[in-house]
């Protein structure tokens, strides 16, 4: 048995690299590049877990069979609950139905995140019918055809050219942050103004506005810092700094 002279693990006799830290083993593998990089790349799969070997659609699928482990646990605890102290289902259709939309949006995020315009359609009609299950049980009121859909379907809207605009930015950092802030200032306008005729029956904006003017100045600002710093960044790489 040898020694390794780093770390102290005993070795095969044959090594050329320490199993451990990866060196080389002195006269072994220091003169053979071939040893030296196969050791290093041993070394660093060490310190990965099995869960960082994993792909991003893989990490995404174990994501999933939890969510959906927690929250069809969840669902059926709720109706057993409620129906045991009620002898009826009452509340729990609320929180079940709650539940199953949003596990209904994390399938579709696990297997559709490449086909975003699918994905933000099938979301929107899973919403759309929680919305209408939630008048069904009120009683009919009919307020999901008068504002809840419409408010969903300014959400969507934004979001999509949210997700657009931010794919087609060339160099992506503060100028995410504020379209997405832009992106906000937009739906609560929205927001503000679909409320405002669903109770006034007449188009107008109060609480929006100063969300707007101040998404819009932080908006701006970021801008600014973004353009002047990508300016600075191919500056340098012009002067090769």
């Amino acid at each position: 048995m040898i020694q390794c002279p780093k770390c102290g693990v005993e070795l095969e006799e044959n090594a050329n690299f320490c199993s451990l830290c990866g060196d080389p083993l002195a006269g072994k593998s220091s003169e053979d590049p071939a040893y030296v990089r196969s050791g290093k790349a041993r070394k660093d799969e060490k310190f990965l877990t099995d869960y960082q070997k994993l792909t991003g659609f893989q990490k995404r699928k174990i994501f999933w069979k939890i969510s959906g482990i927690v929250l069809i646990s969840g669902i059926v605890s709720t109706l057993l609950i409620d129906f045991f102290v009620n002898q009826r289902i009452s509340w729990s259709k609320f929180p079940a139905t709650i539940g199953l939309v949003i596990y209904i949006n994390f399938t579709l995020n696990t297997f559709l995140r490449k086909k975003v315009v699918f994905m933000l359609l099938l979301s929107f009609l899973s919403v759309t019918g929680l919305f209408t299950l939630f008048d069904f049980y009120a009683g009919g009121t009919g307020w999901e055809m008068k504002l809840g859909i419409p408010v969903l379907v300014a959400a969507y809207v934004i979001v999509l050219a949210l997700i657009f605009v931010i794919r087609n930015s060339g160099q992506k950092g503060l100028n995410v942050i504020a379209y997405s802030l832009i992106a906000s200032g937009m739906l609560c306008g929205c927001i503000d103004a679909l409320i405002t005729i669903y109770n006034r029956n007449s188009l107008g904006f109060d609480w929006s506005l100063v969300v707007m003017v101040s998404v819009l100045f932080v908006s701006v600002l970021l801008l600014y810092i973004h353009y002047q710093l990508r300016k600075a960044t191919d500056l340098k790489r012009f002067f090769h700094i």
